[in-house]
């Protein structure tokens, strides 16, 4: 299958890679710009959608996650409104194609929240907390690091099984 007899697709991918595709190249994979999110037993090698859906497994993540050690990588997002001392580390997950990207992460909380620009890409190194959102135990990630790092080539997280 050649991306010529898909020219939305073509222009997409474009888009995404910033690469024009050379003349008679084969249809571009997606999936080479997206990380897998099977089950992964190390917690420091856990991406944000693994992470999220060993969390939302377990009926009561406040009692469970807090002191986990957690290693992600991700892009600020910041919610409305914003929470203060806090953003979110996301990930844009893949649920059928690059057409419908989702944002997921995990909530950080730390005072230097507000020195990282929005779609910064940054990765995170430290354990899981809690704060009190709206009188009730919140799971959120305690930095013990933040390193500002480039794009990485993967930005995608595939979210399809």
């Amino acid at each position: 299958m050649r991306l010529k007899k898909f020219p939305l697709l073509q222009n997409l991918t474009q888009f995404v890679t910033g690469k024009e595709p050379a003349k008679d190249e084969p249809a571009i994979d997606i999936w080479s710009y997206a990380e897998p999110a099977g089950e992964e037993p190390d917690p420091l090698q856990r991406n944000v959608l693994q992470w999220r859906r060993l969390i939302t497994s377990v009926r009561e993540p406040v009692d469970e996650f807090p002191g986990q050690p957690v290693d992600i990588i991700g892009f600020v997002h910041r919610p409305f409104p914003p929470m203060p001392n806090q953003f979110v580390l996301a990930r844009r997950i893949i649920r059928c194609c690059l057409a419908d990207t989702v944002p997921l992460g995990l909530a950080i909380a730390t005072d230097t929240a507000d020195t990282y620009e929005a779609d910064q890409w940054l990765r995170i190194q430290g354990t899981f907390g809690t704060t009190l959102y709206r009188n009730r135990p919140t799971l959120i990630v305690k930095p013990d690091t933040i390193t500002a790092i480039d794009e990485p080539q993967k930005v995608y997280i595939n979210g399809v099984f």
